[in-house]
């Protein structure tokens, strides 16, 4: 539905990522990294001298002490040794060289996960009708965030990782095949049990995850329902279930961490076990002259110098920074997937535009006491209704409901005689507005802005809205339809921000309007000239009132005392409700705003 911005949607616990979900972000990943085959072919040519040193270590320390110091010949061995340091400097400045290629992937990557996320969550919030997440947004960004530094770090690490381990063992096998038989075994059952050992460690990881993301839903619930909470004297059970969240994720965190025994059994295996059976075998193979002493010392050199180091690193840093990367990229991959059209969706006519709540109940959390009780309500087609009550007694939580943006915990709301949960996504876009506190401006044109919910308006549509809004001024200063707006949140004030948006709902095809305090920024008159625009506007006007002056305009006012409810006009209610009274005569300003 149009909505330009929401208060927080009832949160939802995010599930586990089903297996599919872990090629998906596979494949995501490829996606984003499509364009890198030249930047990839550079680091691949850097890459062969990096592996140098790895490939000729124990052939130039075999060298070095067969033909240099155990053979009288101290000058050779150090000019083999030397000729190893050589070969580090190389694999030095082919490191250094590699960093700008490295850039040139991993910020396109970025780049385009960006993209996707923001994308994929602005079509969820205008298509669906769903409130716009922030929390959720930001959380997503910073898995992006983390995606971008996993891949840059497994390029910085796994790579060289992985041609290390192919040139130790190309050299090793080259060396002395005898030795290679010993050292070769153990190791590759090593490295077949460790891409079991992490998907077992992914499990865990993607657990961390969720528990994190489940963290932060319910914070960010607690703090859009402060003023429901506090009201509610519900703190205890809000401590409670954030506490719950809190204890679920470091239960996940301190059983990722004992999975790390694991690893230390994959160097035992692949790295310690060679190792050792080289030193007990190598004196009688030297005594048998199946080797020498230096083809021992450069298999010795092999294992200890590249083959245990790099499994350390395979199964610890590496290991877990690839199951960081494949959960977060499954994630990604289900917060970016496009939306799916709800089966309700084939519904393309509603009778009429009014709205009916039939015995609304609903509470935050299935212990808490309901915001609302039972609740039923009519609002014909063409209505003008104000919700008025004390802060925190659920005004905007009705609102959010009669908009669709939660689900009642009993009871519920139908739009023209269809629940409004079973509206397809392009009726309810072009029957609902809901119009928030905070009003969200977008980086573009001051046309696409007003234009988003109808973007077939004429300019004498745009220019009858603005007039009708007050907004024509504000129109010219910024410099008119196709003027830039280049950063809403600092060249706009926030009252200027909630006109922008008035104009844009005004504009839509919306046939029932919600405004839950949409003009608190106004002053007192462009309030007034907002709301009755909007109430000679053809269709239903629901006003959360922020002044009870809204409630002197409305046709017909609610009045909302915790579990009990009162309906009628302003008159009714002043003469025959003594709360409405009080209400009013606490609210109502000097000199009388009305």
């Amino acid at each position: 539905m149009p909505s330009t911005t929401a208060a927080p949607a009832a949160p939802t616990t995010p599930e586990a990522p089903e297996p599919s979900e872990s090629s998906d972000g596979l494949r995501l990943l490829r996606s984003g990294l499509r364009g890198s085959r030249a930047p990839a072919t550079r680091i691949a040519g850097w890459s062969v001298l990096e592996a140098a040193p790895a490939l000729v270590s124990g052939w130039v320390t075999a060298a070095a002490l067969d033909r240099g110091f155990l053979a009288d010949r101290p000058v050779t061995g150090v000019a083999w040794l030397a000729l190893l340091g050589v070969l580090y400097l190389v694999r030095a400045v082919a490191e250094r060289a590699m960093f700008p290629h490295l850039a040139d992937i991993v910020e396109p990557l970025r780049d385009h996960l960006v993209r996707r996320l923001v994308g994929a969550t602005l079509a969820e919030a205008a298509g669906r009708g769903l409130a716009l997440d922030s929390a959720g947004v930001s959380r997503l960004t910073r898995q992006v965030e983390s995606v971008r530094g996993l891949v840059g770090t497994l390029l910085r690490t796994a790579r060289p990782l992985a041609v290390t381990l192919l040139a130790a063992i190309a050299g090793l096998a080259t060396l002395s095949p005898v030795a290679a038989l010993l050292v070769l075994p153990p190791l590759l059952v090593a490295l077949a049990v460790f891409p079991l050992s992490l998907r077992a460690v992914m499990r865990r990881r993607r657990e961390v995850i969720i528990a994190e993301e489940r963290v932060s839903v319910e914070i960010g619930a607690v703090l859009g329902a402060t003023r429901d909470v506090a009201a509610l004297g519900a703190r205890e059970h809000a401590a409670g279930v954030v506490g719950a969240a809190a204890r679920e994720y470091t239960s996940a965190g301190v059983a990722v961490a004992r999975f790390g025994v694991v690893r230390v059994l994959i160097v035992l295996l692949g790295g310690h076990v060679p190792m050792l059976a080289l030193l007990v075998a190598g004196s009688l193979m030297v005594a048998d002259g199946g080797i020498t002493a230096g083809a021992l010392v450069g298999a010795v050199t092999y294992v200890t110098g590249h083959l245990v180091p790099a499994l350390q690193t395979l199964t610890g840093s590496v290991g877990e920074y690839w199951a960081q990367l494949a959960t977060t990229l499954a994630r990604l991959a289900t917060a970016t997937a496009p939306a799916r059209e709800p089966e309700s969706a084939g519904i393309e006519v509603l009778d009429g535009t009014g709205l009916e709540a039939d015995r609304l109940t609903f509470g935050y959390g299935p212990h808490a006491e309901p915001v609302l009780r039972d609740l039923s309500l009519t609002i014909p087609p063409g209505d003008h209704l104000a919700v008025v009550g004390a802060s925190g007694i659920g005004k905007s939580t009705l609102a959010s409901l009669l908009a669709g943006l939660r689900t009642p915990g009993g009871g519920e709301v139908r739009i023209g005689g269809v629940p409004v949960g079973e509206v397809g996504r392009r009726v309810r876009s072009e029957t609902i507005a809901f119009v928030p506190q905070e009003a969200y401006v977008f980086a573009g044109t001051v046309r696409e802005n007003l234009c988003y919910l109808n973007p077939a308006a004429e300019d004498a549509d745009l220019a009858s809205s603005a007039r009708a809004l007050g907004a024509t001024e504000l129109v010219e200063r910024l410099g008119g339809y196709d003027a830039e707006i280049d950063d809403p949140a600092t060249g706009l004030s926030s009252g200027e921000r909630q006109l922008l948006v008035l104009v844009r709902v005004h504009l839509s095809p919306a046939r029932v309007v919600i405004l839950d305090e949409a003009t608190c920024h106004l002053d007192p008159v462009a309030e007034a000239r907002a709301e009755a625009a909007f109430a000679t506007r053809p269709g239903t006007l629901v006003v959360v009132a922020h002044r009870l002056a809204s409630a002197y305009r409305a046709r017909r006012v609610l009045l909302l005392d915790g579990s009990r409810a009162a309906l009628g006009t302003h008159a009714e209610l002043l003469a025959g409700n003594r709360e409405y009274a009080g209400l009013v005569g606490h609210w109502s300003p000097p000199g009388g705003e009305a």
